[in-house]
């Protein structure tokens, strides 16, 4: 009697697991993917030399995926040469449209931060930075990308005016991306950007001397590699930032 049990146990444990299999997932609203990269480059800027693991997590709001929201996470593998750890976390919603793209990210980063508080929001002590961005690209016919983002808070975004009070000085960013060769097994993008402040005299991209620079001119070389099942997009960035005089090389993997 408990052979007979056992085979019939085995045989609905088949069964069950052979329906599993065959069963196809639904999409949902949630995702997150997981980044590899070499350094941390940003806007020209330099935010850490030692390899990086990168989370994105997304929450779709609506059916249609138009607006977003989620979380973006980067923490160095290794301490810079400052003794510096590098670790970011930031929270952004997001709408997005025929080629359109508005958002508002609170990027808050750690390093070098002797005691980060992640609730203060103080305009002339906190370490989070509100980041406006958008963007537009034209569609296939004319595949160029505008983009423009603007800091509108927080105090690594500020100086002191001539009277002694804290301000804002709205530091903005701006970019024109253009894919170069598409289509192939290596495809090429070019992009130049550049910096200045709405409100002040100098801005965060540059060397501190100008209120425009350009901090940003690079070309991405990226495919994807295929192993069995699995595609892993795999990119080659050189970046250069003409304002601090500075060039760097990322290599950037996608686990999924």
């Amino acid at each position: 009697m408990k052979k007979i049990l056992l085979i019939l146990l085995v045989a609905v444990l088949s069964v069950q697991m052979s329906v599993a299999q065959e069963t196809e997932l639904k999409d949902g609203p949630v995702d997150f993917s997981v980044n590899l990269q070499s350094n941390h480059l940003w806007r020209g800027l330099v935010i850490t030399d030692k390899p990086v693991v990168m989370v994105l997590t997304t929450f779709k709001l609506n059916e249609s995926g138009n607006f977003t929201a989620g979380f973006w996470g980067g923490m160095a593998m290794s301490n810079d040469s400052d003794g510096t750890h590098y670790k970011e976390i930031n929270y952004y919603m997001q709408y997005a449209a025929n080629g359109f793209s508005i958002g508002l990210w609170d990027l808050f980063n750690t390093r070098g931060v002797a005691s980060p508080d992640v609730w203060d929001y103080k305009k002339e002590t906190s370490g989070h930075l509100l980041d406006l961005r958008t963007s537009y690209n034209f569609g296939e016919s004319f595949p160029l990308t505008l983009e423009a983002d603007f800091l509108l808070f927080g105090s690594g975004d500020s100086q002191i005016a001539t009277n002694g009070d804290f301000e804002q000085r709205t530091s903005t960013y701006v970019q024109v991306s253009y894919p170069l060769v598409n289509n192939s097994k290596v495809n090429l993008s070019g992009y130049v950007g550049a910096g200045f402040s709405l409100n002040g005299d100098t801005h965060l991209y540059g060397d501190g001397q100008e209120n425009f620079d350009v901090v940003n001119v690079g070309l991405t070389a990226s495919k994807t590699l295929k192993f069995s099942d699995l595609s892993i997009p795999v990119s080659a960035t050189t970046m250069w930032n003409p304002s601090t005089k500075i060039a760097r090389v990322q290599l950037a993997v996608t686990l999924f």
